[in-house]
């Protein structure tokens, strides 16, 4: 059976990148997990070692979908070999048949591994910045916060004075309604 695993690491990732990698392979079934590489804790992943049996082929995008952590990926990698499962990594171009691939992927995994490092460094440090300098120096964490226009006031007013509904208010400054309701709502706390 050929299975694909993909993982991205938020719920609001896509994993629709991934899933090209796998368009010249007749896939059976997927596992898709959206949880951080950091750790192999991961539903679908735990799944999935449950379930494959020998002869099985699985496919992953590259070696940091697996996993970020060498050891991780050492421990991931053996166990299917043992359970006669060949692990294909697409970008990189190797799988786990003969024995080169603990070299590439202890060299590869690491790289991998400090990738994450740098992103969670780089993200720490941003979120200082912003606590110490605040949102004036352009720093900031979140959604940055909207201006309203004066073409929205003008229409407020036109709205609460009842000479326009709300649907046609939301049409006029190009929003939807939901948004027209979040933007009333922020110009009434200021």
């Amino acid at each position: 059976m050929n299975i694909s695993y993909e993982r991205v690491s938020t719920i609001k990732q896509d994993e629709r990148r991934q899933e090209l990698s796998f368009d010249n392979y007749k896939i059976d079934k997927k596992y898709i997990d959206k949880a951080t590489g950091k750790n192999t804790d991961r539903p679908q992943l735990n799944k999935l070692m449950l379930e494959v049996r020998k002869g099985d082929n699985i496919y992953v995008e590259s070696i940091s979908r697996l996993g970020r952590n060498v050891d991780d990926l050492r421990n991931l990698t053996e166990y299917f070999k043992e359970k006669g499962v060949t692990i294909h990594f697409l970008k990189e171009g190797f799988n786990t048949n003969g024995n080169m691939y603990k070299f590439l992927l202890t060299i590869l995994g690491a790289v991998a591994e400090m990738e994450r490092e740098i992103i969670v460094e780089r993200v720490r440090e941003g979120i200082e910045k912003a606590k110490k300098f605040g949102t004036k120096s352009g720093l900031s964490i979140g959604r940055p916060e909207r201006t309203l226009t004066k073409e929205f006031e003008k229409y407020y007013k036109k709205w609460k004075d009842k000479e326009i509904t709300a649907i046609e208010f939301a049409k006029l400054i190009g929003v939807s309604r939901a948004t027209l309701y979040r933007y009333i709502k922020e110009y009434k706390r200021r």
